[in-house]
């Protein structure tokens, strides 16, 4: 008897450390960001760092229609080169976090353009983070700040062995609110 209960209390709690290290396994903890280090603008450029509610993009992934996010967008513009970073994420609550697979689900979406110059297309993939924290929450749309911190990693088409960072890490103000 004695023999049997041991095993049993062995297995029940492999079972239970197995469960716990497994736990929430993939996600981005929710966690206070820092506001030190935020990203700076690039020299010669114009940043953007806005937001807006009840907003999507269109099919081609460049314009703001009506819809079911709270969309924000980091909008970098040099000298000829324009990088748009587009995070959807949900309306309700007072802070988000979004994992690899977030990001390949489509809550993020990057778009790069450039007129007159070659540029490697890059794509996103199975790996980085964004994660969001709205500092004044008593407050409506038009009046809160949100801090955001993203890093995406990206890859050249055709070239998997070419890879970029891109880290964002700023405050992102309301533009406007769709009705």
């Amino acid at each position: 008897m004695r023999k049997i209960t041991i095993q049993l209390l062995i297995v029940m709690t492999t079972i239970l450390i197995g469960v716990s290290c497994s736990k929430d396994k993939g996600k981005i903890i929710k966690e206070e960001i820092d506001e030190k280090n935020l990203t700076p603008c690039p020299k010669n450029a114009n940043c953007q760092y806005l937001f807006t509610e009840n907003a999507d993009l269109n099919e081609a992934g460049s314009g703001l229609i009506t819809g079911p996010y709270r969309l924000f967008w980091a909008d970098i513009q040099t000298p000829g080169i324009r990088t748009t970073l587009y995070i959807k994420a949900p309306m309700e609550g007072k802070s988000f976090s979004f994992n690899k697979q977030a990001i390949l689900d489509g809550k993020v979406k990057l778009t790069r353009s450039c007129a007159a110059c070659l540029m490697t297309p890059f794509r996103l993939i199975e790996d980085g983070y964004v994660k969001g924290i709205n500092l004044r929450p008593d407050k409506q749309a038009d009046q809160t700040r949100w801090l955001l911190e993203a890093e995406i990693i990206l890859e050249a088409i055709g070239q998997p062995a070419k890879r970029d960072t891109l880290h964002v890490k700023q405050y992102f103000d309301p533009n406007f609110v769709f009705n």
